[in-house]
């Protein structure tokens, strides 16, 4: 068993099955020895949760579940990516946070935490990323969370 795998059991971590597309783009692309994931949403079996703007709509940790979900959403589609060879991942080395707000919210930070911290539980040491987290006044189906990322793989030869 692979240490990401341990991780999981460890934390009582579910990595879902990658979500399909909202609309016409691939939900990833694999260029050498990155892989890029396109924005995720806090969806389950298809349905949003979380809708609407952090901050006024929805709380602060609310936010932090959502941000949680989105990565959670990020790992199945980098599963899917890797045919389930979850050994393939080396880091994580990026991930961009947008978070639905007003124009007066300063918590982006704390809420990108959700993301990171469960980043971290997964992959361990291999979690330490680089992470912009900003405020946007929408996102795609009023979900109050989007998170794109990038990882390091191994290259099978």
């Amino acid at each position: 068993m692979n240490t990401i795998e341990e991780n999981l059991i460890k934390h009582n971590i579910k990595i879902p099955d990658a979500t399909k597309p909202i609309a016409n783009y691939s939900p990833y692309l694999i260029i050498k020895d990155l892989v890029f994931i396109s924005g995720q949403i806090p969806l389950i079996s298809g349905n949003l949760l979380y809708q609407g703007k952090v901050g006024s709509e929805l709380s602060i940790d609310e936010g932090i579940e959502a941000s949680k979900l989105c990565i959670l959403n990020t790992f199945g589609v980098l599963k899917a990516a890797l045919k389930n060879k979850t050994s393939l991942i080396k880091r994580c080395v990026k991930i961009t946070v947008f978070v639905n707000s007003l124009n007066d919210f300063i918590e982006q930070p704390i809420v990108a935490d959700g993301a990171s911290n469960l980043i971290h539980n997964i992959l361990g040491e291999s979690g330490n990323h680089t992470r912009s987290a900003v405020s946007v006044n929408s996102l795609p189906k009023n979900s109050s969370i989007e998170i794109d990322s990038i990882f390091e793989i191994a290259i099978e030869r």
